[in-house]
């Protein structure tokens, strides 16, 4: 690539001016704020970590009313720290919004996600009180009987947790309604965890704090060892790890963190005992179907052992959570869920074939990786990415423990198919974003059990590779990378950069730029990453020859020579540089 001294300085002055009002380079704007959804900082050793609020604050002018909250940090195997804040005003939490710090050596190399400039004009004075707050939501909710009602799962929870109820706990947030954009529909709202027996369901509920309004509700389920032998139904014969008490064994083990109890078909926690056998060989085959608590306990331990040993992940918070887990609940519940308050893992008996095949296990486990990193609402867009991670990596997880039958359905044990990644169109999903089979009603938090089918089908030819026409008329061929690749790519994506608002063209961009960080930017994983996309109608096809130069330096001028000058590469797509001094003379240094 040749780059001249003229174009150069005329970058470089251009540079020159915005670098007085700014120390980033916006790599993606912000729809509805000032801030930027992606920025990378000009100059990283100016921004420690430790400052990083207050320089947030003075960078994008806000005033002391906005400040970010740190909720974690997490650190990946390319030696990057990764801290996630929520943004907050007035003290408020602000729903939806996440800014996360990518860090190294303790400097902020860039950050993402979405925040809000713009709250201003929120009216922070509620109308009404807690009480009259929580009599709305639970007129909204109607239920017959709720969990706090009952006195055994109230004592239940208090003993896992000392201090925690089933009764709700109104909180003051800032949240926005999930049906429309834009900072002018946040809203200070009372929120409500409200956790109802029957029928059962549990959401969070939020009442709108001026008027008494209902602005929305979202789920809160989404959906001494020793070493035995389990005769797994799904599975085949399986070495599992148990826990030896009072001369029997027990569905337990301290080396993983992971607990399987039996709920005997009722819907309380609180009724839950342990599976027992007397010499530790699992085969017990019963009308109680009983045979299929290995299955649920050895498919954790292979679902924590593929996110321990692939990812350095250990359980789904990252920091070791004990992992629970209850089969038999309910009568014939067709269904299984991840319990977002408690961390719980619940599977039901369907028709008779239990919800425990190691795929399931691993996508209810995802569900809890994807609430505590990327937390995406579950609601529309950002509900089907949720769900679509939760396909890919209970498929990953197949594939780790179950090479020789692994596939890309979800159901075929329980004989009933849920979705098929490697042709989503066969139950009704949409294999191309907005074309057919796209859900568009309300029904089941806006299609998030359908339009995953989008990055369930873009994971696979990701994977597999793949060539046709798309529903846009769009020819694609995409050579595949294979499931380590692809997996360490969508994985990134959601763990580092993804955020809770987070839509598909959000999915398209953080996972070009997760396979960025770990194959390089000309590399052939992007141009499978960018061209999967492209297969399933989310943005244009790689263009390869695109090249676009960008080059800054902090001193542009020394009264003493000769001056050496120090160029930073920003450039995408360009590696090796000619440098024309129009005289004649030219360097590649």
């Amino acid at each position: 690539m040749k780059t001249s001294l003229l174009i150069l300085f005329c970058f470089l002055n251009v540079f020159a001016f915005s670098q007085a009002q700014h120390d980033y380079s916006v790599k993606r704007s912000n729809t509805y704020s000032e801030i930027p959804n992606h920025a990378i900082l000009d100059n990283p050793k100016n921004t420690n970590i430790q400052n990083f609020p207050d320089w947030f604050k003075n960078e994008f002018s806000l005033s002391e009313k906005y400040d970010l909250k740190l909720l974690n940090i997490e650190t990946d195997n390319l030696g990057f720290e990764h801290y996630r804040y929520s943004q907050t005003y007035s003290g408020y939490d602000v729903g939806a919004t996440m800014i996360i710090a990518h860090v190294k050596n303790g400097f902020i190399e860039s950050f993402n996600g979405m925040a809000l400039s713009n709250l201003d004009k929120i009216n922070l004075a509620p109308g009404i009180t807690e009480s009259q707050a929580l009599k709305i939501a639970l007129d909204f909710t109607g239920a017959k009987l709720y969990k706090w009602e009952i006195e055994a799962e109230e004592q239940f929870i208090k003993d896992k947790s000392k201090d925690a109820s089933y009764y709700p706990q109104g909180e003051l947030i800032i949240s926005k309604r999930d049906d429309l954009d834009g900072a002018e529909n946040y809203f200070l709202a009372w929120a409500f965890k409200i956790f109802a027996q029957e029928p059962f369901k549990y959401e969070k509920v939020f009442v709108k704090a001026t008027t008494g309004e209902i602005l929305k509700s979202s789920p809160l389920l989404t959906n001494a060892d020793e070493i035995g032998t389990g005769e797994t139904q799904y599975s085949g014969t399986q070495t599992i790890t148990t826990d030896s008490y009072n001369g029997s064994f027990r569905l337990r083990e301290s080396g993983r963190g992971i607990e399987t109890y039996d709920l005997n078909e009722s819907t309380y926690y609180s009724a839950a005992v342990d599976f027992v056998d007397d010499d530790n060989y699992w085969d017990n085959v019963n009308p109680e179907l009983d045979q299929y608590a290995a299955d649920a306990h050895w498919g954790m331990e292979m679902t924590y052992d593929y996110y321990l040993n692939t990812f350095g992940r250990d359980s789904y918070d990252g920091n070791g959570h004990l992992i629970t887990q209850f089969c038999h609940y309910d009568q014939g519940y067709f269904n299984a869920f991840f319990d977002w308050e408690t961390g719980f893992m619940v599977f039901g008996d369907g028709n008779g074939l239990p919800l425990v095949p190691t795929d399931i296990i691993g996508h209810e486990f995802t569900h809890g990786v994807t609430h505590c990193t990327a937390d995406l609402i579950y609601y529309a867009e950002n509900g089907a990415l949720n769900e679509s991670f939760s396909d890919i990596f209970g498929t990953a997880v197949e594939f780790y423990a179950k090479p020789e039958v692994a596939n890309w359905t979800q159901g075929e044990d329980i004989n009933f198919i849920i979705r098929n990644m490697a042709n989503p169109n066969e139950y009704e999903d949409p294999d191309t974003y907005l074309g057919d089979f796209w859900h568009t009603s309300g029904f089941d938090y806006a299609g998030v059990h359908t339009n995953c089918g989008v990055q369930n089908f873009w994971f696979y030819l990701l994977t597999e590779g793949g060539s046709g026409t798309n529903d846009n008329g769009d020819i694609y061929d995409v050579p595949g990378i294979g499931m380590d690749n692809a997996a360490a790519i969508a994985y990134r994506s959601l763990t580092t950069y993804l955020f809770p608002s987070a839509q598909y063209y959000e999915a398209r961009y953080y996972s070009i730029l997760s396979a960025v960080d770990l194959f390089g930017a000309c590399s052939p994983e992007v141009e499978a990453v960018t061209n999967a996309w492209y297969a399933v109608g989310v943005g244009d096809a790689y263009q390869g020859d695109f090249v676009e130069a960008g080059f800054y330096t902090l001193t542009e001028s020394n009264c003493i020579a000769p001056y050496t000058v120090h160029f930073v590469n920003q450039s995408n797509n360009a590696n090796n540089f000619v440098w024309d001094f129009g005289d004649g003379t030219t360097s590649t240094e």
